[in-house]
């Protein structure tokens, strides 16, 4: 009876089309869903073993979820191991949230805790959220006070919204009231709508005045839209007509 079996299925067999065992030898060596063992002979079904042997060992190297580690050889688990830690320490060094501190090997463990240490004195240094303030030293400390006060006045000598006024000392303070004004003044003479008339002295107000006559001449003489020409005085006016002739092409 069981020679009988054989020989059906080995008959079964010579029936099924080359193209179609091809095709089945590829999903099998490829370890998809549509592969029929039945199908294939003792030399193939060694070679889809052997083919999904390498398949695991390499997903057991990357990482993957789909890794079975029952499948791997002695040598091949030692590998992987090798590989897991070497990821492990690069993802510490890096910073990663994946980072398994508890199997760091003992002669990586000072190193990553020193770069630790090192990343959080930097977020420390430049003000970030993610400092943590209780693993600094007293000098780490002292120093991460000194660059945060240089950092408030650069803010507030630059106008920026970080500044804290009442963080900067008697000096500082004067030097940011000084350069608060001088951007004024700038603003002022410019034309610009940041422009606060206000804080302008009665010398500030007659260059800003100045530089106001002196941009509605440049318009007028340009032809622009924003001449106010109530505002110009004889030579100026003859200038401007002018200069209008001029593009008119001297008529």
């Amino acid at each position: 009876m069981l020679i009988a079996l054989l020989i059906a299925a080995v008959a079964g067999h010579a029936q099924v089309p080359d193209s179609e065992k091809r095709q089945n030898l590829d999903k099998c060596m490829s370890g998809l869903s549509g592969c029929d063992l039945s199908q294939l002979t003792p030399t193939e079904l060694n070679a889809v073993a052997d083919a999904a042997r390498k398949r695991n060992f390499s997903k057991c190297m990357s990482g993957s979820s789909t890794c079975d580690p029952t499948r791997l050889s002695k040598k091949e688990a030692a590998t992987v191991r090798a590989e897991y830690e070497r990821q492990n320490v690069e993802k510490c060094v890096n910073g990663s949230p994946s980072c398994d501190p508890l199997s760091l090997p003992q002669q990586e463990l000072a190193h990553v805790r020193s770069l630790i240490h090192e990343r959080n004195l930097e977020r420390c240094m430049n003000g970030a959220a993610a400092c943590d303030p209780t693993t600094l030293s007293a000098k780490e400390q002292a120093d991460v006070r000194a660059a945060a006060k240089r950092r408030n006045v650069e803010n507030c000598l630059s106008g920026l919204p970080g500044c804290s006024p009442l963080d900067l000392s008697s000096a500082d303070a004067a030097a940011v009231q000084a350069a608060r004004h001088k951007r004024n003044l700038q603003n002022c003479t410019s034309g610009l709508a940041a422009c606060d008339p206000l804080e302008l002295t009665a010398t500030d107000l007659s260059a800003v005045s100045e530089a106001l006559h002196r941009r509605n001449v440049d318009n007028c003489t340009s032809g622009l839209i924003t001449c106010d020409p109530t505002l110009l005085n004889g030579p100026e006016a003859a200038a401007v007509a002018a200069a209008a002739r001029q593009r008119r092409g001297g008529r």
